[in-house]
């Protein structure tokens, strides 16, 4: 098995990993494997320039909604089934 981030074969019997699976509706459509440490590294790496200035434009349009409508509190809600 190899790793969809890194390349390198998955040592199964000797390293940790992880198996992702993307479903639509209940039809899996995609699926990965990786080790454990690039699933990590994938996950906690920084920000780009653009997703820092998006994350930061979403916070100010949220607080500028929250000051327009503070009798709104929108929280939203995810339901895994």
């Amino acid at each position: 098995m190899i790793c969809n981030l890194c390349g390198k074969e998955i040592r199964t019997k000797k390293e940790r990993y992880t198996h992702v699976e993307d479903y639509d509706k209940e039809k899996i459509i995609g699926e990965m494997w990786c080790h454990l440490v690039c699933f990590r590294k994938a996950m906690n790496r920084d920000l780009t320039e653009l997703e820092q200035n998006a994350k930061n434009m979403l916070q100010q349009a949220g607080n500028i909604f929250s000051k327009i409508s503070p009798e709104l509190n929108i929280n939203e809600e995810y339901i895994i089934k």
